[in-house]
């Protein structure tokens, strides 16, 4: 089964036909193709960063030193792009981005101002720390304050979110009627708490089998055992939080005691009107890691939606001063209390994808990027709790 235009959250996001779509695929993995040859020549303090123009089939590269152009387009493995070459004129070179962003961020580690976030947009050309809206006291003022200006230094671009509007409603969701089948992008629910989250994809340490999903799906509670079952009408368990990572938002699920009713699946749930499409992710994709290319969300409550990467290794401060690190940062994806945890992933072909992570948050507010969608990355997630990732039938312990 395929997925209408107007269903398509990518034909959406592109502007194209249902028709047109495996031409931009392929459009965009030329584009990223290119990018992975044309990088390796650019020297970080004559040039900033890459940024695909997926409409203009182009390939934007930020330069400082127009004068290098020339030297490039020489390169005879660069040759066959060139027509795809967008050379634009910036001040600040990579090197210059990159030294700036680290002595922001050990500041921010040391001074800890609550509730901001950070990261280095191409489109930008420069830093950007985006302050989010919170009623500090004056302790909490006064270090927002200490901090800003010892950043100075480095020109980042400061954005003030504004108090968020209390006219704007919220979205309903209610239980689906049992399936004892159990998608990744499906809800799920904190049995202790009650909280929704989404399941983001199943890995193995080898020991274990696990669901993985964002850390903050259990309140950050880890001395109260949490279990976690289906949102349905009638609850079917999934499995015990069993460990979480201190440093990036993901926690893991150990599904060994997941009940025998439930038929677990490693694709991801995609809904439509006439019932829903199974994505398959391809064990061997490669994670998109160029800007300007898509990715897609899978939350129970929004359901499939895709925006374009802005920023990588974006970090957050917490209200409570935890820094979290590493994001990949994108545009909004429409996503709702209850998606978090939910997988995010690229098409590389209309029911076909390559995982990248999972949802951990997101900010609607009006930065000078739009809002911004924060991805926990999966080599991040895979590497540090020694993990694998399963694309094949889970069978039930």
């Amino acid at each position: 089964m395929t997925i209408n235009a107007q269903e398509n959250p990518l034909a959406k996001l592109w502007g194209i036909e249902i028709n047109e779509l495996r031409d931009y695929i392929d459009r965009e993995l030329n584009l990223i193709e290119a990018n992975n040859v044309v990088i390796k020549y650019l020297n970080k303090s004559n040039f900033a960063q890459t940024y695909i123009n997926i409409k203009n089939n182009t390939l934007i590269v930020y330069t400082v030193d127009m004068s290098k152009v020339p030297e490039i387009l020489s390169i005879p493995e660069v040759k066959p792009y060139e027509q795809f070459l967008d050379f634009k004129k910036v001040n600040n070179s990579l090197a210059y981005l990159k030294s700036s962003f680290n002595e922001i961020k050990n500041l921010a580690k040391q001074k800890k101002p609550i509730a901001i976030m950070s990261g280095i947009f191409p489109k930008l050309n420069n830093i950007l720390i985006i302050v989010d809206y919170l009623e500090r006291d004056a302790n909490e003022t006064e270090v927002l304050q200490e901090f800003l200006r010892s950043v100075s230094q480095y020109n980042p671009e400061i954005f003030f979110v504004e108090p968020p509007d209390s006219s704007h409603t919220k979205r309903s969701f209610n239980k689906r009627t049992i399936s004892l089948m159990f998608f990744c992008g499906q809800c799920i629910q904190n049995n202790l708490y009650g909280n929704l989250c989404t399941a983001g994809f199943f890995a193995t340490d080898q020991n274990h089998t696990y669901l993985v999903t964002a850390r903050h799906c259990n309140y950050n509670d880890f001395h109260n055992i949490t279990t976690f079952s289906t949102y349905t009408t009638d609850p079917v368990l999934i499995g015990e939080f069993a460990l979480y990572s201190e440093n990036h938002d993901f926690g893991l699920i150990d599904i060994k005691n997941m009940s025998e009713r439930l038929i677990a699946s490693t694709n991801i749930y995609f809904p439509n009107s006439n019932n829903y499409v199974e994505l398959n992710i391809n064990e061997f994709g490669r994670p998109t890691s160029v800007h300007g290319a898509h990715l897609c969300k899978a939350g129970c409550i929004t359901g499939v939606t895709c925006e374009y990467i802005e920023a990588f290794n974006g970090f957050e401060i917490k209200e409570n001063e935890e820094i979290e690190e590493d994001f990949i940062l994108t545009g909004l994806m429409e996503a709702s209390k209850g998606d978090s945890g939910g997988p995010v992933f690229a098409f590389k072909g209309l029911n076909t994808v390559t995982l990248n992570g999972i949802l951990s948050a997101s900010l609607d507010a009006n930065t000078p990027v739009g809002p911004v969608g924060f991805i926990v990355p999966l080599e991040i997630m895979l590497n540090e709790a020694n993990l694998k990732l399963i694309t094949s039938a889970i069978v039930n312990h």
